[in-house]
């Protein structure tokens, strides 16, 4: 971990913000933080463009999948697609713990219950544990996906990590320009109308004109699973 007592941040942020997704990539994983720095992925409708940019900058940088244990079987095989397109062989999937959810989820139906403790179970207790290895951690998340995201920024600084978001400013056509540029496979669901894609309980269709994650946890308060969420420090 950075020691930001002695991290100017405001001035690493000065210095490298206005640098575009590809170039912030490069110097981040090739210099700055070097094998300290993390990629998470949910495999999801848009993941793609981001695993792709970081594949041509860095074959060997890690990338975390969470499996739940309640993801659509297209996901699981859409790992598998993109493992052998991109060549990604540094794919590291983190399971929730066995005997938590023996005994938070017994009757296998948290979610209806409590998702927010459904989402620290299966998702943030495990990242966490995950994230103490590295210094910076890479998201795709952008500004377009509204809610707690439409005022994220490029450079971040949360729970002693530097949290990179080279796609913040990138609306939704310059990704399906990319996907489609670059000829990279879609997530299977997409063309069935998922617009954004999680666990399938708290994942829905979506129409044409509505939010892109509007499907995620319908009729109910929450729109962030909690990993991006938990007390940023700026």
């Amino acid at each position: 971990m950075i020691e930001f007592n002695n991290f100017d941040f405001q001035n690493f942020c000065f210095k490298y913000s206005k640098l575009n997704a590809v170039n912030i990539l490069k110097v981040m994983i090739k210099d700055i933080f070097h094998n300290k720095i993390v990629v998470t992925s949910s495999f999801g409708a848009e993941s793609v463009v981001i695993l792709h940019l970081v594949s041509k900058v860095d074959l060997n940088t890690p990338i975390i999948f969470l499996n739940t244990g309640k993801l659509f079987p297209e996901t699981l095989e859409y790992v598998n697609t993109l493992r052998r397109k991109l060549k990604l062989n540094k794919i590291k999937i983190l399971n929730p713990d066995f005997e938590e959810l023996q005994i938070q989820d017994e009757k296998n139906d948290l979610y209806k219950m409590n998702p927010d403790l459904c989402c620290q179970i299966r998702k943030v207790i495990p990242l966490k544990k995950a994230l103490k290895n590295f210094d910076a951690w890479i998201n795709g998340r952008k500004r377009f996906h509204d809610f707690e995201r439409k005022n994220i920024k490029q450079i971040e600084k949360v729970n002693g990590l530097i949290k990179i978001n080279p796609l913040y400013d990138w609306s939704f056509k310059d990704i399906q320009n990319y996907i489609n540029i670059n000829k990279l496979p879609e997530h299977p669901l997409v063309k069935k109308g998922y617009k954004s894609i999680g666990c399938i309980p708290c994942t829905s269709k979506v129409a044409d004109d509505e939010a892109h994650r509007s499907g995620r946890w319908i009729n109910n308060k929450k729109t962030e699973c909690g990993i991006h969420t938990l007390n940023p420090l700026i």
